[in-house]
């Protein structure tokens, strides 16, 4: 997988290219140790979501496998912009997040400017895809149609200041670079509500909105529900931007799975944008810790694949894919033992660092 943002991109969008030190000091993450018992709280995204489900089911198993563990899920609607000042304050372990977030998290930019997020990589979890619908009364299927509609569409965690493009989130700096690639003005031809992606679909449905950009697996369950309540579109892009779109932000084009959704029709071309999702860690986690951790996820990995389909895609050999984001050092030590791909190549670049 590509770079997630090239330097010429970050630039555009006033990130910096390399981590920023930190600005302010950390908690010690040994306010989650009780005695001997190590009380993990791991964060995600909004309840109707698959994070939500998938990390439900990991705390769940390292709890009953680890006798010096107690593990729990979290509900966290503003996903990162939520849960990576909890990381600095050592009140979360970890969390599910996209590429996105854990790339500008990880190098204190945009969102996370200045700011030194403790986050470590764990695993590739799933592959999600951010839906752009819309609703069909609205006769619209493609993107460029969106010129001059005045439009309302959902999906934006954070309120939205076109002057500070350092606060946008993920939802809406994907939008933003979708719409601009088309020659959209996401500002004036269109307007994104500050709703998080369990309000955009509640407005939705209810036809308070025109539509909504947010990343889900496919096979969401909210979604199936809302595509009972109105009839939608998944909006298409224009063939010959799509690639303007990759340049401009870590996604992939690939064909949008027509059973996903059945009630959902998704016209020619036929397109969604996808990207992962990871697991990560807090990186001062004892190196010991998260090398058992690591080693019970993967020994029980059908439990977080049952909990959601989404979760099926979760191998051990894919552990590190497409990630720049250096793994926690335990989940590396693991990761070497079982030959995973790239994991050498990480425990290399990782030993050179730390010698010059």
């Amino acid at each position: 997988m590509k770079r997630l943002l090239s330097a010429a991109v970050a630039a555009a969008i006033g990130l910096a290219v390399a981590p920023v030190a930190a600005q302010q000091p950390l908690a010690s993450v040994d306010r989650m140790k009780s005695g001997d018992t190590w009380q993990l709280v791991f964060g995600s995204a909004s309840a109707t979501g698959t994070y939500f489900a998938g990390m439900s089911a990991l705390a769940a198993v390292l709890s009953e496998k680890m006798p010096n563990v107690r593990a729990t899920a979290t509900v966290s609607p503003g996903s990162a912009v939520e849960v990576f000042p909890q990381l600095m304050r050592a009140e979360r372990a970890g969390g599910m997040h996209t590429s996105y977030d854990i790339d500008i998290g990880y190098r204190g930019v945009s969102t996370f400017k200045g700011r030194d997020i403790p986050i470590r990589n764990w695993f590739f979890a799933q592959e999600a895809v951010y839906n752009v619908f819309i609703l069909k009364k609205r006769n619209i299927t493609s993107i460029p149609q969106l010129k001059g509609s005045g439009l309302r569409f959902g999906g934006a965690v954070v309120p939205i200041d076109q002057n500070r493009p350092e606060r946008w989130d993920n939802a809406f700096a994907f939008f933003h670079a979708l719409m601009t690639a088309h020659g959209i003005d996401p500002f004036k031809d269109v307007t994104m509500l500050p709703y998080n992606t369990s309000q955009s679909i509640e407005q939705l449905g209810s036809a308070n909105i025109d539509g909504l950009s947010a990343s889900r697996a496919l096979g969401s369950g909210a979604i199936s529900e809302l595509s009972t309540k109105q009839d939608l579109y998944v909006l298409q892009p224009d063939p010959a931007t799509v690639k303007k779109v990759e340049a401009a932000f870590p996604v992939y084009a690939q064909p949008y799975a027509k059973d996903a959704y059945p009630k959902i029709e998704v016209p020619a071309p036929g397109l969604g944008f996808f990207h992962g999702v990871y697991a990560v860690l807090h990186r001062d986690l004892p190196d010991d810790l998260v090398y058992q951790m690591t080693k019970v996820l993967w020994d029980n990995i059908d439990v977080m694949r049952n909990a959601h389909p989404s979760f099926k895609v979760a191998k051990l050999e894919t552990a590190l894919k497409g990630t720049e984001v250096p793994p926690h050092p335990g989940a590396l030590r693991f990761y070497v033992e079982k030959n995973v791909e790239g994991a050498k190549a990480w425990a290399e670049k990782l030993a050179k660092a730390k010698k010059s």
